[in-house]
């Protein structure tokens, strides 16, 4: 009985450190890291394959930030505080939100919190 449970959670964090890294030049590591790191100026965001891309990015205070799912499954974007969640999106919806406060916003998908932990962004916003 000890085996099945060891080799479940071998796989678990084998999975979840191969999410959870990232090659790309963006910084923040996937969110949540801050404003240092977030190379990206784009206020457009897709979902695919179970990331967010950009997944740190810098806009202006005022700026409308919009999602466009293009993965294969229903996602969302959900922020880690108070903030905004776009409910369920479809394949091919959108979902927009202005950001009024200067601040760094990290945020996730709430259908794939535990299959993903890598699927995570962070907004931060300059006044």
């Amino acid at each position: 009985m000890r085996l099945p449970v060891r080799l479940f959670v071998s796989a678990f964090i084998f999975a979840a450190s191969a999410c959870g890294s990232s090659t790309s030049s963006s910084g923040g590591g996937g969110g949540g890291g801050g404003g240092g790191g977030c190379t990206s100026t784009s206020s457009q965001i897709t979902i695919a394959d179970f990331n967010f891309a950009p997944s740190c990015t810098t806009v202006p205070l005022g700026t409308t930030v919009t999602w466009t799912n293009n993965g294969p499954a229903t996602h969302t974007t959900t922020s880690d505080g108070t903030g905004w969640d776009s409910g369920q999106l479809a394949v091919n919806a959108t979902y927009q939100y202005q950001f009024t406060t200067a601040g760094s916003f990290p945020y996730h998908c709430t259908n794939h919190t535990y299959l993903y932990p890598g699927f995570v962004g962070t907004i931060v916003v300059t006044p």
